[in-house]
């Protein structure tokens, strides 16, 4: 149990959030439950939950275009994709905007701990997806920075972070750290990649004006 108390809008499968209404999991509210990507974007806007769990099949429109709206109207709310597999959606999700992916099939207590690390701006993040970041974020320091989006740098400890992430260490282990403390510098990296999207998405709408 947990004193916690975390609003969660679920948007997708009609089963996808019936772990969290699960008694031991007092400290998760699941405000509402919608079928479209529209919908949840207008269900966060409207009670600002403080995240929003998302299935990576979604439509109209997909997760990733959910996201990159919420990354904008309503970046309060974070968001927690949830994915059949390890696969480019559910990666792109979480470039688009998501703080970490879990997978459908995943214990009950895993999807409720990493709902509520993302709450507090931790990212829940997928062994490759961890190593994936990493290399994407090297290849865009290579790029021409814009001075008012430049691209992301990693903190030598937000790069040790990923990296063993990627590797199945447990670093909260191997440095008498919390697990909150290893997610949070996670959480670090994955929102100075989303700033970075983020910018460069506005830089190609405003050269295509």
């Amino acid at each position: 149990m947990t004193t916690e108390n975390v609003t969660v809008v679920v948007a997708g499968d009609p089963g996808l959030g019936d772990p969290l209404r699960a008694p031991e999991f007092t400290g998760v509210h699941v405000i509402d439950h919608v079928p479209t990507g529209n919908e949840a974007v207008a269900r966060v806007l409207q009670d600002l939950p403080d995240v929003l769990f998302l299935d990576t099949r979604l439509e109209e429109p997909d997760a990733r275009a959910v996201c990159r709206r919420l990354r904008e109207w309503a970046p309060a709310t974070k968001v927690l994709a949830a994915t059949r597999l390890d696969d480019e959606n559910a990666y792109t999700t979480v470039v688009a905007g998501a703080f970490g992916a879990v997978f459908l099939d995943d214990h009950d207590e895993t999807v409720a701990r990493a709902i509520r690390d993302v709450s507090r701006g931790e990212a829940s993040l997928q062994a490759r997806m961890a190593l994936r970041l990493l290399h994407d974020i090297d290849a865009w320091t290579q790029r021409s920075a814009d001075p008012l989006y430049p691209p992301p740098t990693l903190t030598a400890t937000e790069r040790e972070v990923l990296g063993r992430i990627g590797e199945g260490v447990d670093s909260a282990a191997s440095h008498s750290v919390t697990a909150h403390l290893v997610n949070l510098h996670a959480g670090f990296a994955v929102a100075k990649l989303h700033r970075y999207v983020h910018g460069a998405e506005r830089i190609a709408a405003a050269e295509q004006q």
